[in-house]
């Protein structure tokens, strides 16, 4: 659920001087180099791309872009991941330096290499990485000619140190979208007095069933705050393919402004190496605060967030709340355990609608969950019971089991 848009950016000046740039869709600004020109060639997830004009051996470059990972990963795993990469990849690589650095505020790593193209040229590389999110990093690159290794590697640092991380620019509608939600949020109704609720549904990936899901929701008290205790189990089996299951125990109070999350994730992969994450985490005072091993590695955040923000585990919850509704479009701030920073997700209230269900017609309430470019279609029984949910442009289908 974490994908972005397009470059957007400003470029401001030109000539021998410090060129400022600045991009909300990926909120970053920075200062190009003297003497660096923007090569506005667009490309998927490229950031900024900068050439070096005049003659060389082959032209120099430096490249920033956005590294989305489809798992989670910390700083020092990737590093070595990224020295054994340089060297099976690299021809004739030899590394010059291994260095930590930040950008933004923000750790990372950079590894200088000496190589050669594929036209025998001597090339000395930086490739560097910056901590964004546990699945998401910004990645700095720069190629050069060996003999403008110096001036290189001074424009490198320079980018690095200018580089000022700004808040991203929100989808269009979201400001409409939190105001709505602001007008409803103290309108939604407290949980249920002895609100007990399971719901056990399956995957269905065609006419193959490849997993399943549990959910049970009731009604609870955490440190004197009302609200809902939330229990899901998934389980996801492709076979070969691979295997996932995620678990996760949480509590939404009924105002919202206190929440608590615990998770617990693992997935094999089709080279059966195993993944696990484990995250704990607590809202409170518009403040959230989270511990989390990925892999084994411990670290702990604390991230203020804006009012209203709701774990994204605990959003399904909420989305429940708010069945049946008129239609409407409203948007919450939201924040993974397993991120650094709140996004927002659209939810969409379509209003009554029919559905067959067991050779019946039923009256179901729709309801979309919009987060970066993923696509939820929720369609829910009049007592906020799960009957189906889609993901846009998949084949997966949740259901209630058979």
């Amino acid at each position: 659920m974490r994908l972005l848009a397009v470059l957007g950016a400003l470029l401001v000046a030109a000539g021998p001087q410090e060129a400022a740039f600045e991009s909300a869709e990926y909120g970053i600004r920075l200062k190009i180099p003297r003497g660096w020109t923007v090569d506005a060639t667009k490309q998927p997830r490229v950031i900024l791309k900068l050439t070096l004009p005049g003659e060389h051996s082959f032209p120099p470059e430096l490249l920033l872009s956005e590294v989305v990972f489809s798992e989670y990963v910390t700083l020092g795993q990737y590093r070595e991941q990224v020295r054994q990469f340089i060297q099976r990849t690299y021809r004739e690589p030899r590394l010059l330096e291994d260095r930590e650095c930040t950008a933004g505020g923000r750790p990372g790593f950079f590894f200088v290499t000496l190589s050669r193209t594929v036209n025998e040229a001597d090339a000395v590389s930086c490739k560097g990485f910056i901590a964004l999110q546990p699945a998401r990093m910004l990645s700095v690159e720069c190629v050069f000619p060996r003999a403008g290794q110096e001036e290189a590697l001074k424009a490198y640092d320079a980018l690095l140190a200018a580089v000022e991380f700004i808040p991203r620019k929100p989808a269009a509608g979201t400001e409409e979208g939190l105001k709505r939600f602001a007008e409803e949020a103290p309108k939604l109704a407290p949980a249920e007095a002895g609100l007990v609720r399971k719901e056990e549904l399956e995957y269905v990936l065609g006419e193959r069933n490849i997993g399943s899901y549990v959910l049970d929701v009731s009604a609870g008290t955490r440190e004197g705050a009302a609200g809902l205790e939330v229990k899901s189990v998934h389980l996801v089996d492709l076979g070969e393919e691979g295997k996932a299951e995620a678990r996760v125990t949480g509590f939404l109070s009924n105002d919202l402004a206190r929440q608590w999350v615990e998770v617990e994730d693992v997935r094999v992969g089709k080279d059966r190496r195993t993944q696990y994450f484990t995250a704990k985490g607590a809202l409170a005072g518009g403040k959230v605060t989270v511990e989390r091993r990925i892999n084994g590695e411990k670290s702990s955040v604390e991230i203020k967030v804006p009012e209203r923000t709701v774990f994204s585990e605990l959003v399904e919850a909420l989305q429940a709340r708010l069945v049946p509704g008129a239609k409407s479009m409203m948007s919450v701030p939201s924040i993974s355990a397993f991120e650094n920073e709140a996004g927002h997700v659209r939810i969409q209230l379509e209003g009554k609608h029919e559905m067959r269900v067991d050779d019946k017609l039923v009256e179901v309430h729709v309801v979309s969950l919009q987060r970066d470019e993923s696509l939820l279609n929720y369609w829910y029984s009049s007592d906020r019971r799960i009957l189906r949910r889609t993901v846009s442009g998949q084949s997966l289908v949740l259901r209630p089991k058979k």
